[in-house]
């Protein structure tokens, strides 16, 4: 609604890339209005408004009125130093003779008042160049002879890349349900109960197993480390920490040392197997329906003893009937985990239990984390490869990868997080789909098609990014969702693609299905003929070409 009447408005978004020069201009007849839309980002983007945008509807809509509108204005508040200045801006505006308008769609700044002054000032033209009653020039009259460009019809959306949910949390509380490579057993009920745990996940999910396992802690401050220093095995024994009874070393086969942590007697093996999950997944598995609460205040009890303040938080909000709020605790309390088991424990030599050797480099894991995290990972030490030897130490030799790639691939495993954008993007899809990791194939194709967008930016015929190689690549390793959306960008930007030396890449069924697909359709490109031989009759100069 502007001024209390009802507008109908139609946006074209307008492509760009040098790619379509010949059939962008089809879009500007008919315009009531240009909105000159560019990126406060950087100055990039301002410049071309000058230098290519002003002189191209110069050229073809001469009389149209024009504003001028900076996108992503809640940069200026996060990144102030990376954005164009205002007062640089409005020099602009007012050497062009524009309005400005700056906005943000991210936090809907400003975008209501800039389309409502947009429209006032297109209806205003309209008004000036016809004396029809409808506000927008599309319905205007025309001489019957006035050929009128044909309607380019709008490519489709591109695939949108899903990710897979985080399996993070179910990896660790199946290692907690069947507890393999376990060096940690805790006695409960005097000696009557027992649970095998993992000095690793301990350690990263809790500072207060962190000394009690006498692991150093990840802090690097001097201060931190006196206040989170080791607790000594004659303290430890002395009867005086609260909540464990004794704690004593033993070694079993193959030399493996392993830790014994008994409970003190009033923690029962269920309350403390709930502590366990916790730690494990960052939200203990409680019953729904919550009819005796006196199983929650216990477990808050015995969190309170470990030092576990976010499962008193969880035992709050259970009592509170605000438990909705603990699954964001838990996905929290995951991350934090992962970091801090990629501090204590990834790729470090006095911790490992197997040693990769990519590129004649050594690279160290631990067994718990590869079986835990990785199917592949798990047959391979747990089955009758040989790698299932039981040597304390297990060397593997890994061919055909780069140790960027393994890095990323093996913190990953540790974090549920990989360097992406500092490694080969399309080098870890290769290794996530060999070890049977299909989100962090999801998140290397949600990166790499942001990836492409940006390289092409002004060019696609000559773009250096290849992204028929890339096509294939992703087939060629389940990448399905990269393959159907490069098939897709290929198709929408058909007129670029066929003029590239690597067009021949295509065969058979990609073929097929980028002839089908192709934007413009061949019958637009037909009709576009059909407008230009009739202006080339009328005797007119085409001011599309």
């Amino acid at each position: 609604m502007i001024d209390e009447k009802p507008v109908c408005v139609g946006l074209w978004d307008t492509a760009g890339q040098e790619d379509y020069d010949r059939l962008r201009p089809l879009s500007y007849p008919q315009t009531d209005i240009v909105l000159l839309c560019f990126s406060i980002s950087g100055t990039d983007s301002l410049e071309n408004i000058t230098s290519r945008w002003i002189p191209e509807i110069d050229r073809y809509i001469p009389d149209c009125p024009r504003v001028l509108v900076g996108c992503k204005s809640d940069l200026r508040a996060s990144n102030p130093d990376e954005c164009v200045p205002r007062t640089e801006i409005e020099k602009v505006a007012k050497d062009a003779g524009l309005e400005y308008y700056e906005t943000s769609a991210l936090i809907q700044d400003g975008l209501k008042h800039c389309f409502d002054s947009a429209i006032r000032c297109g209806l205003a033209g309209s008004r000036k160049k016809t004396k029809s009653k409808s506000p927008f020039g599309i319905f205007k009259k025309k001489k019957p002879d006035d050929p009128i460009p044909p309607v380019m019809p709008p490519a489709g959306k591109a695939p949108w890349i899903e990710i897979e949910t985080s399996t993070f949390a179910e990896d660790w509380q199946k290692m907690l349900e069947d507890p393999k490579f376990s060096d940690v057993t805790f006695l409960l009920e005097d000696g009557q109960q027992k649970l095998q745990a993992h000095k690793l996940v301990l350690c990263s999910a809790s500072k207060y197993f962190c000394q009690i396992l006498g692991l150093p802690n990840s802090k690097t401050n001097q201060l931190s480390n006196i206040d989170n220093k080791q607790i000594s095995l004659e303290e430890l024994n002395s009867g005086r920490i609260e909540g464990i009874a004794a704690v004593y070393l033993s070694e079993e086969k193959y030399k493996a040392t392993i830790t014994t942590v008994e409970i003190s007697a009033n923690i029962t093996a269920k309350t403390f197997a709930r502590v366990l999950e916790f730690i494990y997944t960052g939200v203990p598995r409680i019953p729904e329906i919550h009819e005796d609460l006196s199983e929650v205040q216990e477990l808050c009890r015995v969190a309170k003893i470990f030092n576990l303040s976010m499962l008193e938080t969880i035992c709050r909000n259970i009592e509170n009937e605000e438990d909705f709020l603990n699954p964001s605790i838990g996905t929290y309390l995951n991350d934090e985990t992962g970091k801090e088991m990629k501090t204590l424990f990834f790729n470090k030599p006095s911790c490992c239990d197997v040693i990769f050797r990519v590129e004649d480099q050594s690279i160290y894991a631990n067994k718990v984390v590869l079986c835990a995290r990785c199917p592949v990972m798990a047959a391979m030490f747990s089955g009758k490869f040989v790698e299932s030897d039981n040597e304390i130490l297990t060397e593997v030799k890994i061919p055909n990868t780069s140790v960027e790639c393994f890095l990323a691939l093996l913190e990953y495993m540790y974090t549920d997080h990989a360097p992406i954008e500092e490694t080969d993007s399309v080098g870890i899809v290769v290794l996530a789909d060999e070890y049977g990791q299909s989100r962090l194939v999801d998140l290397c194709e949600l990166y790499i098609t942001k990836e492409v967008d940006k390289s092409v930016t002004k060019r696609i015929e000559k773009a250096e990014i290849d992204v028929i190689g890339l096509l294939l690549t992703a087939q060629a390793y389940n990448a399905n969702q990269l393959a159907g959306w490069c098939l897709h960008f290929i198709s929408s930007n058909y007129i670029a693609f066929e003029k590239r030396q690597d067009f021949s890449k295509l065969k058979g069924d990609n073929k097929d299905h980028v002839e089908e697909h192709r934007w413009p359709p061949l019958s637009y490109l037909k009709e576009v003929e059909v407008y230009e031989a009739e202006m080339k009759k009328r005797g007119e100069k085409c001011r599309i070409m």
